[in-house]
């Protein structure tokens, strides 16, 4: 290899000391701070980005020496957040001590933990002590919604959320299924398991099904969706049946899809 002109080598010695200087300046430091949405370990201060995609909480010492079960106000810790012993404030908290607050810890160790009196912050929730806040460990799970055209149209979405939806007898729907997730990550699998009072149970795989919704019976169908991270999430739709115009009403003119003509016990 042939030697650097002068040139080169003094272009070479102002990027490193560019590269140096922003190093100094913390523009290569991780930006965020406690309880932000992260992907990786190296974008936070704390240098742990737990489970659910929320950066951990800083270590703080109370001013008194030993922190007060309800925390203390420190500089260590942001604007609406105290100083606590971990063991007053780990009980509400789903993950182990080591994720959650990035290392093991003595009964000295104070951490920061967010207020309800301040207002939880984003993707928290005020735990049951009615005092602190603690991480919404679900945010980040993937949000199935379901779409259904034919003999009924409709839209439905949500995580662990179920809706009932009416619908005249011999209906057959077609149903297409989809999934998002909060912090993007990609969808990897669509399934389905659907079961009427028959208890005939059916599972199938991909985005879209069709299913028909017999007299008198009604159609669950719950669909799942899956993230890269093999987090799920689950909506369920339930199709009732209804009896139509012309068809005889139900006990005391129950079950028709509108009304029922009582003189003639006829449904309209």
């Amino acid at each position: 290899m042939g030697r650097l002109s002068e040139c080169t080598k003094w272009a070479v010695l102002a990027m490193g000391l560019a590269m140096s200087s922003a190093v100094g300046c913390g523009l290569f430091e991780p930006a965020l701070t406690d309880g932000e949405v992260c992907d990786a370990d190296k974008d936070c201060t704390t240098e742990v980005c737990t489970s659910y995609g929320l950066c951990s909480h800083s270590r703080c010492d109370c001013p008194s020496g030993d922190c007060a079960e309800s925390g203390e106000v420190t500089s260590d810790c942001l604007d609406g957040w105290r100083c606590v012993s971990h063991d007053s404030i780990f009980a509400p908290v789903v993950d182990p001590i080591k994720e959650f607050f990035g290392a093991s810890t003595d009964d000295s160790d104070g951490f920061c933990q967010p207020t309800c009196e301040a207002g939880c912050p984003d993707r928290y929730l005020c735990g049951d002590s009615g005092e602190f806040c603690v991480p919404d460990s679900d945010w980040i799970y993937p949000v199935p919604t379901v779409t259904w055209t034919g003999d009924a149209t409709g839209e439905f979405s949500g995580r662990d959320q179920s809706t009932t939806v009416v619908v005249e007898e011999g209906s057959t729907i077609s149903l297409t299924g989809t999934g998002s997730s909060p912090q993007g990550h990609p969808i990897t699998g669509y399934s389905w398991t659907t079961v009427s009072g028959a208890a005939d149970y059916m599972d199938f795989e991909g985005q879209t099904i069709e299913t028909t919704v017999a007299s008198g019976d009604y159609r669950r169908v719950e669909f799942t969706v899956v993230d890269d991270a093999s987090r799920s999430g689950k909506v369920t739709v339930i199709f009732e049946s209804c009896r139509g115009t012309g068809t005889m009403c139900g006990y005391e003119g129950s079950g028709c899809c509108s009304s029922c003509d009582d003189a003639n016990n006829t449904c309209l």
